[in-house]
């Protein structure tokens, strides 16, 4: 039998038109497929756009966790000298509205003391010793005072992995009993500022109030406390009244300094050490000097040194014989000012949260003898932004629907075509964008206000929402912010309960949208299924009908030889007779 190398045309045009017919049946279904997916996409378009209005929703609303209409405030620095700064400030919506005049007598700065010159800074000083510095040669404490039951006692322990000692100085155990949490402490320093300390068993850290555990409580930065057995006996106590406190001594850093060790090398050992919180020391060299700077500002924070064994420090002029420093370039001092003409102390110059409540207040490296201006005024601009962010998104969702709802028409002259969007079909949202105008414009039960219209928001003609009277809003936020509170309360509350509908709500509760994205895909997966089967079949089908065509074509071809061979023949007969 001849082989066939290959379908001839009018086969494989036969094979085309049969399979295109056999073939309907999978193109509807992958049309159907397309479109299914199409509207699910939409679906899932619709829930980002509804889940994110709902968010702007519910900024809007007293009951939010972090709402959004609450006076914040501004500060702004005047009466400074020109070409000075004086102060900086940032403020939190606690601060109270006013002027602070700010006047600074001098800023602190931290201790700064030099060895005699040498005669080299990179030659071994032929110097062997070990001092101490920035602080003691073992962390210890001294219990000044406990309380009965509560704080019974301190002691200390090895700081934890990673963890910075706390610094030499007087700590205070503060307890209360909180109505949510019970009884509760906190470690505060003699400025009354909160200190980062283990968080429970857990291994983070905090500088938050934590629940008291009986038992001894290791902070991990190298102090222990003892709590009483029995919380019924628990007191209460703040830094000014009984709380329980110790005078702490962190460990400084051994130096061992040997023959070989330059100027240089000394400097470098003191700058690796490892120092208690606000003990630190950083040593330079400079001019063949040895440079000890106290790494904090403050008289709390002097550099503490002393030679354990040999005479190192001494002998470079660092020290006197006595054991005070030789050579002092500077002193340690605190910052002193006044604010409204009372005096404050702190140790440091920048970041003070609690010297003007709400205010965390920065003095400039020029302040010293000059004094300036610190006004805190209301600032609607959070809650203002809020609104717009509402605007927004409610604009997106309805033009968004507004498109995937329409129908639209095209006339090319001859004929009128019509196009559905993709959500053409689903009253469902047609009823959605006329129940979110409706909410909007809906005057509300209660309060000064009854509608949004009177605080300058409204429905254009395009039916886009617009804040119309910007100056009305602003009014209404800067003068009654409580009725706008209420107003937005009623008419968030009313958008959010149609908007959970679709989009779910707290709980877990599935909304319409992901219900309608889950059987969607449901449907596609037993779509694709079928579509993967309908499509072996075809193809089984196609091949089928090639291995026939071929051995008719094959049969249609031998059947072609087998006459000419005749032919040859017979002709060849004929001629002989």
């Amino acid at each position: 039998m001849t082989s066939v190398t290959g379908l001839s045309s009018t086969f494989t045009s036969l094979i085309t038109s049969i399979m295109a017919v056999e073939r309907q049946p999978l193109v509807r279904l992958q049309q159907q497929r397309d479109t299914l997916n199409v509207r699910s996409g939409a679906y899932q378009d619709v829930d980002t756009k509804l889940s994110s209005l709902l968010s702007a929703v519910q900024a809007l609303k007293s009951t939010y966790p972090s709402p959004a209409l609450v006076a914040g405030r501004s500060g702004a620095v005047s009466n400074a000298p020109t070409n000075t700064t004086v102060i900086t400030a940032s403020t939190s919506s606690s601060a109270a509205i006013g002027a602070y005049n700010v006047a600074v007598d001098h800023l602190a700065r931290e201790q700064r003391v030099r060895s005699d010159q040498q005669l080299y800074a990179d030659q071994a000083l032929n110097r062997t010793g070990t001092f101490l510095i920035g602080g003691a040669a073992s962390r210890s404490q001294s219990t000044v005072s406990t309380i009965a039951d509560t704080v019974t006692a301190f002691n200390t322990s090895a700081p934890l992995d990673g963890q910075k000692e706390l610094g030499s100085g007087s700590y205070y155990v503060e307890t209360r009993n909180d109505p949510d949490n019970g009884w509760q402490f906190r470690l505060v320093n003699s400025e009354g500022k909160a200190v980062s300390i283990k968080d429970g068993t857990t291994s983070e850290y905090t500088s938050s109030w934590q629940s008291i555990t009986s038992g001894t409580f290791d902070t991990g930065r190298g102090l222990t406390i003892d709590f009483g057995a029995n919380s019924a006996l628990y007191q209460a106590a703040d830094r000014s009244s009984g709380a329980a406190r110790v005078n702490y001594t962190a460990q400084g850093a051994s130096i061992t300094v040997a023959a070989s060790d330059s100027l240089n090398a000394i400097a470098a050992k003191i700058n690796s050490g490892t120092y208690g919180e606000g003990s630190g020391v950083v040593a330079s060299v400079i001019d063949r000097q040895l440079v000890l700077t106290a790494a904090s500002t403050g008289t709390s924070y002097s550099i503490s040194a002393q030679d354990t064994s040999g005479t190192v420090l001494q002998s470079l002029g660092v020290l006197t014989g006595t054991g005070t420093f030789k050579n002092e370039m500077q002193s340690a001092l605190d910052a002193v000012f006044t604010v409204n003409g009372l005096s404050v102390t702190r140790s440091q110059n920048t970041g003070l949260t609690d010297v003007i409540s709400g205010v965390t207040l920065n003095l400039a490296a020029d302040a010293a003898s000059k004094s300036a201006t610190l006004t805190v005024s209301s600032d609607m601009s959070n809650a203002r932004s809020a609104i717009q962010t509402f605007v927004d998104q409610m604009n997106e969702v309805q033009t968004y629907l507004e498109t995937k709802t329409a129908i639209t028409s095209f006339n090319d002259g001859v004929s009128t075509t019509y196009t559905r969007g993709s959500l053409a079909d689903d009253n469902i949202f047609s009823d959605l964008r006329s129940d979110l105008f409706m909410t909007f414009m809906n005057p509300v039960s209660s309060g000064t206000y009854q509608s949004l219209r009177e605080i300058g928001l409204t429905i254009n003609d395009s039916l886009q929402v617009t804040v119309s009277d910007s100056s009305k809003l602003d009014t209404a936020l800067s003068t009654n912010l409580e009725g706008v509170t209420t107003l937005m309360d009623q008419v968030m509350g009313a958008l959010e309960s149609k908007l959970t509908r679709f989009t779910g709500v707290t709980g877990g509760e599935t909304g319409y949208l992901d219900q309608a994205v889950s059987n969607f895909s449901t449907e596609l997966s037993g779509m694709n299924l079928e579509i993967k089967d309908m499509t072996a079949r075809l193809n089984d089908r196609e091949l089928y009908l090639s291995n026939q065509y071929a051995q008719l074509q094959a049969q249609l071809i031998n059947m072609s030889y087998t006459q000419q061979m005749l032919g040859s023949m017979y002709g060849g007969v004929s001629r002989s007779y």
